[in-house]
């Protein structure tokens, strides 16, 4: 069955292979073409190798255990099939968007070098492969990001993310540094069959340095505000980072979850900041106009939210969250052209009143003593005691924002039908992870109310505004959150301060892009 392994890691090569063919001897709008579709079938080739069979690893080709080596097992081929598919969708879409450009061999070859970066570092069996598929990662991104090099914008959305990027760089080699020397290996699985029950001051660094890679790669606060302006590149690039680049610090994550998950320090981290970007991108979205910005904001919040599953030690969730993301995100960024044509007037939701307000955290209230009872109360499993209580007050919030002559029934199916899929998802995704679960402590029970708790005054916020915009002390806090409370201006003043740019200081950059 070797046969079969070495084909089911091909699945990065095809688009390494398209990506360094030269024009002349096959196009790249072609080869991109069947790039994307052989991809697909060797991910999904190792996603049935690693379900049916189990996991395995191709032989080593390299010295001293770096080099090259594919780990096929459940989690990387989910995500290597992920990556396929979005890749598969974003080289078509390109072919059209971008008819006609000069450089749109550029931009796909570019596009496919990316692609097969990503799933390299999801298939990457040893430390070597996984830093050089990240650096590669990186640099293939800010290619991209500088497209159109003649917008600012565009070049100062590539500056923050290449600075955020050789930060998250160190990081991570330190933590293969340390990760190599305290397992005497380099080997990925070698690595996480030590990680159960480690302890030492390198184990410890090594989980503190890739929850610090896995932050500073995700947008997260403060070094967030590249991800607002990536809508200065073409809208593939903005499908691509959305949905797939940007989840490879929760892929790290989820990689080294034995070694995470037995250090409180990076836990702790990992749910501070989760938890404050979570709220904050939530808040910032509230009152974007621009369709791609509410969208980047989404995405901030998303990670954030990603982030503060793992702190809590819901790294199945996390997993469910990062693949159901990613296809929503995909989908939202490259339909989002049609709402500027679309002939249609959303509706205006009226302001609710108290009592309808009130029964947001009754709702919260009973989800939180019914999770409790199924065993995922606060102090049992905290992370899937949030996302149980914010999935049912999404329900409810869908609930309250219904016409009051409407017929709830197909809100009843639609609402059963969420609740057993996200029950059946955790469960399937339990079973693909195998991560070792943090144990339950009281900060972490403090964490998951004190985040219930402000997720519940949002949702209550977002249905009294309506009611208060007239209010002078709203239309301040409406001015000071649709641009991001700031905080993406004090960043682009660091960034001209420590990498200079007359050209640039000669446009304002503090509201949002």
């Amino acid at each position: 069955m070797t046969w079969i392994i070495w084909l089911a890691a091909a699945a990065p090569l095809a688009y390494l292979a398209a990506a360094i063919v030269p024009e002349r001897a096959f196009p790249i709008l072609k080869s991109s073409r069947l790039a994307s579709w052989a991809s697909l079938g060797a991910a999904t080739l190792g996603l049935l190798q690693s379900a049916l069979i189990g996991r395995a690893q191709t032989p080593l080709v390299g010295l001293e255990g770096f080099g090259f080596a594919e780990r096929i097992d459940l989690l990387s081929t989910v995500f290597c099939a992920l990556i396929a598919f979005i890749g598969l969708i974003v080289v078509a879409y390109s072919r059209n968007y971008l008819d006609g450009d000069p450089r749109q061999s550029r931009f796909v070859r570019d596009l496919c070098l990316t692609l097969g970066f990503v799933q390299g570092l999801a298939l990457a069996g040893n430390l070597g492969q996984l830093v050089l598929c990240w650096i590669g990662v990186g640099f293939c991104i800010n290619r991209l990001l500088l497209f159109r090099a003649q917008r600012p914008a565009a070049i100062l959305a590539a500056r923050k993310r290449f600075l955020a990027s050789r930060l998250a760089e160190a990081s991570l080699v330190g933590a293969c540094a340390c990760l190599w020397h305290a397992a005497g290996s380099a080997d990925i699985q070698v690595i996480l069959a030590l990680a159960h029950g480690a302890q030492g001051a390198e184990w410890s660094a090594a989980s503190v340095l890739l929850a610090l890679a896995a932050i500073l790669s995700s947008a997260q606060l403060p070094l967030h505000g590249w991800i607002l302006e990536v809508m200065e590149t073409p809208t593939p690039v903005s499908a691509l980072l959305h949905a797939g680049v940007v989840n490879a610090g929760g892929f790290l994550l989820l990689r080294f979850g034995e070694v995470v998950a037995s250090n409180p320090g990076a836990l702790g981290l990992l749910t501070i900041i989760g938890a404050t970007t979570a709220i904050f991108g939530s808040l910032a979205m509230l009152p974007q106009t621009s369709v791609k910005v509410r969208l980047a904001y989404s995405t901030v919040a998303q990670m954030g939210f990603m982030l503060l599953e793992c702190g809590l030690g819901a790294f199945p969730a996390a997993l469910l969250h990062i693949v159901a993301h990613a296809l929503y995100k995909a989908h939202a960024f490259l339909s989002a052209g049609a709402i500027a044509t679309a002939k249609v007037s959303l509706p205006v939701s009226p302001p609710a009143s108290m009592a309808t307000t009130l029964a947001i955290p009754a709702s919260v209230v009973l989800s939180a003593f019914a999770a409790s009872a199924v065993g995922a109360g606060p102090t049992q499993q905290p992370g899937a005691f949030v996302l149980w209580v914010v999935l049912f007050l999404g329900l409810a919030r869908i609930w309250l924002s219904q016409s009051p002559g409407r017929s709830p029934v197909h809100i009843v199916l639609g609402s059963t039908v969420v609740v057993a899929s996200y029950a059946a998802g955790q469960a399937l995704f339990a079973r693909i992870l195998d991560a070792h679960a943090a144990q339950p402590t009281w900060q972490a029970a403090s964490a998951a109310i004190i985040v219930i708790a402000l997720m519940t005054g949002l949702v209550c916020l977002q249905l009294q505004l309506p009611g208060r915009a007239n209010s002078p002390a709203w239309a301040r806090a409406y001015a000071l959150a649709s641009n991001g409370f700031y905080l993406n201006t004090l960043a682009n003043r660091w960034v001209l301060r420590l990498w200079p740019a007359p050209h640039l200081n000669a446009k304002p950059y503090g509201a949002a892009q």
